[in-house]
């Protein structure tokens, strides 16, 4: 597993360093004849948030594999902290809820709190109190393989969110997990002082999150940066429209991104696919 750095860079140009940096980065997966992310460009401040919105498949996922340094960066450069990703090893400030970075640990729920937190450095009280408080003290112990898909989901958000991280890189943290416990876990996120990159495919999320930064994946090309706050104001198009704010290419030619008026208002919509369809 190819996490992250050492020490993180001190003085002036530490504190203006963003949490996250992608610069023109694509990514092609061995074997394969089409690049899984596209050009991204992506900055992420200190404490800043951000939300990625595509459909499954769309390269939401490889955007954080990558800045995780778990997939093979062939254009670009991602910086993590500060830090040229392909340099960065032991860093302990990055949290993530990916499977793949627990799913090699066959141990039970309760040995794998405890190791993440020896890795950390940290206790593990705080990570412990939110699983009773999400209603999983059942889990300690049973490994994760053993847990429902929302069960693991949780395991790997909560591990993320503790410890203090200063850069949080969630994918789908929402999937398979009840209102209830969704509603817990939106508190914590807006609690949290890290930085954090979210990618979701569910569009109604998005209210719980108005202040965030939002993009929007299709097909491994990163568009924006817009605002949640905006969100009802946005519309998309077919063509290449005037004033558009972006755009991007999709299998029905190209689509622009509007502000106030267009063909179909993104208000309402439950993903990027149904918005798709609408003009289609």
């Amino acid at each position: 597993m190819a996490v992250f750095a050492s020490a993180p860079a001190r003085g002036i140009e530490a504190a203006a360093s963003p949490a996250l940096a992608f610069d023109r980065v694509s990514v092609r997966y061995p074997g394969s004849d089409r690049d899984a992310l596209v050009g991204a460009t992506l900055t992420v401040p200190p404490g800043g948030k951000a939300v990625v919105v595509g459909p499954n498949g769309s390269g939401k996922s490889t955007l954080l594999r990558a800045a995780l340094g778990l997939c093979p960066v062939s254009e670009g450069v991602v910086r993590v902290l500060g830090r040229d990703v392909r340099t960065v090893r032991g860093e302990t400030g990055v949290g993530t809820n990916l499977e793949e970075v627990y799913a090699l640990m066959t141990v039970r729920v309760d040995g794998l709190v405890s190791l993440w937190a020896r890795l950390q450095g940290r206790p593990d009280t705080e990570v412990r109190q939110w699983i009773d408080s999400f209603g999983l003290r059942t889990i300690l112990a049973r490994p994760l393989f053993r847990l429902s898909t929302g069960q693991k989901k949780l395991v790997g958000d909560l591990l993320a969110l503790g410890f203090s991280p200063r850069l949080l890189l969630l994918d789908e943290p929402f999937d398979n997990v009840d209102f209830g416990r969704r509603r817990k876990l939106i508190d914590l996120l807006a609690r949290s002082e890290a930085a954090v990159v979210m990618n979701t495919h569910e569009v109604d999320l998005l209210p719980s999150f108005p202040d965030w930064d939002l993009y929007f994946m299709w097909d491994g090309q990163l568009i924006g940066r817009f605002a949640v706050g905006e969100l009802d104001r946005l519309y998309v198009s077919r063509g290449v429209r005037p004033g558009a704010l972006a755009t991007f290419r999709s299998s029905i030619g190209e689509i622009s991104v509007t502000r106030d008026r267009g063909e179909v208002p993104m208000k309402g919509a439950s993903n990027l696919d149904y918005l798709l369809d609408r003009i289609a």
